[in-house]
């Protein structure tokens, strides 16, 4: 499979308008400057009620999309207790298990089906995503692909949806061996993640993951890692998703918890809003975090954008209110800048994040000395420790 520039926006109910923005139907997209966007990954609860518009819009400017149906998430009973979940044509009666094949064959069906009426331009294959270290998804993630493989509607791309738990590496290598050949690519979800909190030895073992699912044969994209670009190109991965300034790590536990009723008088979760993607230090920062940022004169001039969504006299500290629109562009420029693979690659994505770690003791100083406390960047030191390894161990390697 072919995907471009390799970075795949998450498109929902909080990042679709400015998906839109960025891709006029009237124009080359905003600010009549065009937008490359390959590929993007669609939620399936939400484009099945809200997102005909958007999906006709990927069509009319060419973005190919994967539709995220969130399968991973029948298996768990708390899902049911979503009314998004069970709305939907592809919710079984109940929790599944291998052991209920019919079931099992009926809700792969309609979640291919499904795929299929929306126009996705590959199939997300039903997966799994193990619920802790003991959780032993095998059986259930290749009885799900056994099943697609006699259910599907008609020949597309087919990409396996393989989840791992971070704490279970070997079982993940296993499920690996095991794929079945018929498949084009491989979306890999490890859980738990926090790309801007996981130790080096944590990152390097999801990348040799990664890269055993490519010795495979398969392209793969990275699970809610975009925040790993520079890494991940220097590993030789092609591709990875994220949401627009949030999306951008991912827990089993977190994640269905999210989505628990409240009990009564238990107060409500605050919505994430106007966050905002930085890319001079290769993170996603908060409107009270950015606003903080611009107290300091030195700074603004440090994070000056020149990308269509700020271009054109916008006022830098308004930035989070185009957050979204900021995330997507700069992703996408970071993306294209980290094209190719080899030798060059892994050199750019050592001087990228070398610049980043400048900037950030530069931001680091500019703050302490103004009296503000901001979240720590030493996540930086990380990526540049697992892209030099790999800058030592890949020719070895070879």
């Amino acid at each position: 499979m072919e995907l471009g520039h390799g970075f795949l926006p998450r498109i929902d109910a909080r990042s679709f308008k400015a998906a839109e923005r960025c891709l006029t139907r009237d124009g080359p997209g905003l600010f009549s400057e065009g937008l490359d966007l390959p590929w993007a990954i669609v939620e399936g609860p939400w484009a099945l009620q809200r997102g005909g518009a958007t999906i006709e819009l990927c069509r009319d400017r060419g973005v190919s999309f994967l539709v995220d149906t969130q399968a991973w998430r029948y298996r768990d009973p708390r899902t049911f207790l979503v009314d998004k979940f069970l709305a939907t044509p592809y919710a079984p009666p109940a929790p599944l298990t291998v052991a209920d094949r019919s079931t099992l064959s009926d809700f792969v069906e309609a979640d291919l089906k499904t795929q299929e009426s929306l126009g996705a331009s590959a199939y997300l294959l039903p997966g799994v995503v193990p619920r802790d270290r003991h959780d032993d998804v095998r059986a259930d993630a290749l009885a799900l692909l056994e099943l697609a493989q006699e259910k599907l509607p008609e020949a597309r791309p087919c990409v396996a949806f393989v989840g791992a738990h971070t704490s279970s590496m070997e079982a993940a290598h296993q499920l690996v061996d095991d794929l079945p050949h018929w498949i084009d690519g491989v979306y890999v979800q490890l859980t738990p993640t926090k790309p801007l909190r996981d130790s080096t030895a944590k990152i390097i073992e999801g990348l040799m993951l990664m890269r055993h699912i490519m010795q495979q044969g398969f392209t793969v994209i990275a699970g809610r890692l975009a925040s790993l670009t520079p890494v991940l190109r220097a590993a030789g991965i092609p591709a990875a998703d994220a949401g627009l300034g949030e999306g951008e790590s991912f827990s089993y536990g977190e994640k269905v918890k999210n989505h628990e009723p409240r009990s009564e008088g238990q107060r409500q979760p605050r919505l994430l809003g106007g966050r905002v993607y930085v890319p001079q230090l290769g993170r996603s920062v908060s409107a009270a975090e950015w606003a903080l940022m611009m107290q300091v004169p030195a700074l603004r001039a440090l994070f000056l954008c020149r990308l269509p969504c700020c271009a054109f006299g916008k006022p830098i500290e308004t930035t989070p209110q185009r957050g979204r629109e900021h995330s997507l562009h700069s992703r996408v420029a970071e993306a294209k800048i980290l094209g190719g693979s080899g030798r060059p690659v892994i050199d750019t994505a050592l001087a990228m994040l070398e610049e980043r770690q400048s900037t950030a003791r530069i931001v680091d100083s500019c703050l302490r000395e103004a009296g503000i406390e901001f979240p720590v960047m030493s996540f930086l030191d990380d990526h540049l420790a697992v892209v030099q390894f790999l800058r030592e161990a890949l020719p070895k390697a070879a």
